[in-house]
This record gives C-alpha cells, structure tokens and sequence, in this order.
C-alpha cells in the first residue's frame, strides 16, 4: 500500500497515529516512519495490517549480510 492509502485508511479505522503510537507504547514518529517506508517493526507494522485489513508493505526477507557462495576450497587445504 502506498502510504496515503494507509493514512486513509486509519482515519476510516476512527483513529490516529498518535492513537496507534499511545496504544503500543512507541512514538508518534516511529509509527509515521513505518508508514513512510523509512523504517521496519514487526509491532507496528502488524496493527497497521489490522486496521488496513491487509499487508501494508511486501514482506522482505529476513535482515541481514546475504550468503557467501561457496568457493570450491575445502576446510583445511591450503592452495
């Protein structure tokens, strides 16, 4: 969802950023950035998907350095 839509959507839910903030304990802030796409939580993000009725941003895989390949070279052998 692009986040306009979101924003619209909490005002049909009768709610507010600042409600949603108050209600999990984070700030105001914090919920805004989720719905800009500037930052991730798991917690916000989950009561923005039960206002929305659905997934507000794709689901990206798990954080992180991605996997080395491997090289070829076993453990222990010098070349």
């Amino acid at each position: 969802m692009k986040p306009e839509e979101i924003k619209a959507a909490i005002v049909r839910a009768g709610t507010s950023q600042v409600a949603i903030a108050t209600h999990l304990g984070v700030t105001p802030q914090s919920v805004g950035r989720v719905i800009k796409k500037t930052m991730r939580s798991e917690r916000i993000e989950r009561e923005l998907e039960k206002l929305t009725g659905g997934p507000i941003h794709a689901k990206k895989s798990k954080v992180g350095r991605p996997r080395a390949t491997w090289n070829g070279a076993a453990k222990g052998v010098s070349a």
